[in-house]
């Protein structure tokens, strides 16, 4: 996301010079890294230590529909509650990010994450697409099926851009819940919201065709089990009109949304209450299971 903020700017203020449109493609919107790099999980490593908690940490690899490697991490708990597919948001790798694992591991989950192509340790393509990145979620999802070989409940957990991803893969398999993290609606929103509105007299915004139709409303609208929302009071980013939207729009009976005193952009798991929330999300979401089975 900082990605597209730096573009968007840079864009704004040839825009305000020259009065021109400004263009917004898959290639300016999704992030990519000059080059991979080897997953480096010392902070998460460390985190567990300092917890005196245990964990068995497992690098994993995935070969795509573009026969691209992607690289990731599988992390389990002796006492899990659940599994969590994490999607996360633009520009998160694992490396610079592992430590957030073992926030998930203090609720107890298992969880597993992998950098999207073009990130971190994944290989990327010579152009990244939005369609390419859903094909990825749903591979990613069926490899931790796999890897978890237990019976938890799965849940999907997205952050920013990554609550796209979330939400298509809640549609396209079985998941048995849905946490929705500084959530997207409309690619267009994220966009405009990022753009001084007294600009507008200078400047046209375009987003391609491939991200204008984005909405995430449209595969929330289709998911029916449960969901939990979750979003800081002060993230300008994501902002809690968009995490709103979706829970109107959302048809399931067994549905929340958390507004978190002081939280910003991306740092919903490192409060203590929303740990709280989500444990009593997975503990609806194993008894719904139950009554299920």
């Amino acid at each position: 996301m900082v990605n597209l903020i730096k573009h968007c700017i840079f864009l704004l203020f040839v825009g305000v010079l020259t009065g021109c449109a400004i263009d917004v493609s898959s290639s300016s919107y999704l992030y990519q890294d000059a080059s991979t790099q080897p997953i480096d999980v010392t902070a998460l490593s460390k985190s567990i230590s300092r917890d005196e908690a245990v964990a068995t940490i497992t690098k994993v690899e995935l070969k795509n529909s573009l026969d691209l490697t992607l690289n990731g991490v599988a992390v389990t708990y002796p006492h899990a509650i659940a599994n969590v597919v994490l999607f996360a948001d633009n520009e998160m790798s694992i490396t610079k990010n592992s430590a957030m694992l073992h926030e998930f591991g203090q609720l107890p989950v298992n969880v597993l994450w992998v950098d999207y192509q073009g990130t971190g340790a994944s290989e990327k393509a010579s152009r990244v697409r939005m369609y390419q990145l859903k094909r990825d979620a749903l591979l990613i999802f069926d490899f931790a099926k796999h890897h978890f070989k237990n019976n938890l409940p799965t849940v999907v957990h997205g952050i920013s851009m990554g609550s796209i991803l979330a939400s298509y893969v809640a549609v396209k398999r079985d998941i048995d819940g849905l946490v929705l993290d500084s959530a997207i609606n409309k690619v267009n929103d994220v966009v405009a919201n990022m753009v001084p509105s007294w600009t507008h007299l200078f400047t046209i915004l375009k987003v391609s065709p491939e991200l204008a139709i984005i909405e995430n409303e449209d595969f929330v609208r289709q998911f029916d089990r449960p969901l939990l929302l979750v979003v800081g009071d002060k993230d300008r980013t994501t902002p809690i009109t968009f995490s709103r939207e979706l829970y109107e729009a959302s048809p399931s009976p067994d549905k929340w949304i958390y507004v978190v005193p002081g939280g910003k952009h991306n740092k919903s798991m490192t409060y203590p209450d929303v740990k709280g929330q989500y444990r009593l999300f997975i503990r609806a979401v194993r008894r719904l299971k139950g009554a299920r089975s």
